[in-house]
Order: structure tokens, then C-alpha cells, then sequence
């Protein structure tokens, strides 16, 4: 037979009450803290940039057969984990069609081989990781081979 361990309730209401002030105050403070990561990676957000095609969106492969186009991402803070977490998780389209990267210093090439006349869409997205949303950049361009 067991014996019930007596407590007044008076006792028992402050322990609960106090377990419940813990509890609301470990919440709120996992609140601040993810909340303030959130919004930090928001402000610092790093951008991507496509180098190889020109500003006027028209690329002239007349004087050669293949192109080369870099990804590089821009972090305004120099958190190179941020960048390189970003890098790292590149995925680059090609007309819906994913393209092959190779890492090549502190950015990626795509690997999009020799392009016929026509318009393209390129579409690079990167995932920085932690609370960070991700990133997409969009470019049209036009690859034109006449001299």
C-alpha cells in the first residue's frame, strides 16, 4: 500500500504556477533569439550575381563556341560561412533544365557548353541555411552568333 505524499494546496498551486512562469519565460526567451537570428539574416542578406552575360541581355558568340557564365555571391557583412553555406548550395536552370557547376575559387561556373541563337532564361537559386530564406535571381538573354 502506498502512501499519498500530502501536500497543502496552497503549495502545490505555487509550484505549478511557478513551473508555468518558467515555462513562459524559456519560450519567450527561444522567441527573442530565433526571432532576432530571423531578422538579422533578413538586414544581411547576401545577393547573387550572374558575370559573363552583358548588361544589354545580347550575348555574341560569334567570336567563340563556348560560354562561360560565374555565380559569385555578394555578402555585404564578409560572413564567408554565409557564403560559402550559400555556394554551396547553388542550383542553377537553363530553360527549366538544371546545369551542371564546378566550384572554381570563391565562385561557381556553369557549365552551359556551346548555346545556340535563341532567348534563354537562367534561374540560380541558393539556400544560406539557418532562418535565411532563399535566393533567386532570374536573367533573359539573348545569345546571338552573328558577327
Amino acid at each position: 500500500m502506498r502512501l499519498a505524499l500530502k501536500t497543502s494546496d496552497p503549495v502545490r498551486a505555487r509550484f505549478r504556477r511557478r513551473v508555468r512562469i518558467a515555462l513562459l519565460v524559456a519560450a519567450v526567451a527561444a522567441a527573442l533569439v530565433i526571432g532576432g537570428i530571423a531578422v538579422a539574416n533578413a538586414v544581411n542578406e547576401p545577393e547573387l550575381r550572374i558575370r559573363g552575360i552583358p548588361g544589354n541581355g545580347v550575348l555574341n558568340t560569334a567570336g567563340s563556341s563556348t560560354t562561360t557564365l560565374t555565380v559569385d555571391v555578394i555578402d555585404h557583412n564578409d560572413d564567408g560561412a554565409l557564403r560559402d553555406e550559400a555556394l554551396r548550395s547553388i542550383e542553377a536552370r537553363l530553360n527549366g533544365e538544371i546545369v551542371p557547376t564546378l566550384w572554381v575559387g570563391q565562385h561557381r561556373v556553369l557549365e552551359v557548353g556551346a548555346l545556340r541563337d535563341g532567348e534563354y532564361e537562367l534561374t540560380v537559386t541558393a539556400d544560406p541555411g539557418l532562418l535565411s530564406r532563399e535566393i533567386t535571381l532570374n536573367r533573359r538573354f539573348v545569345v546571338d552568333s552573328r558577327p
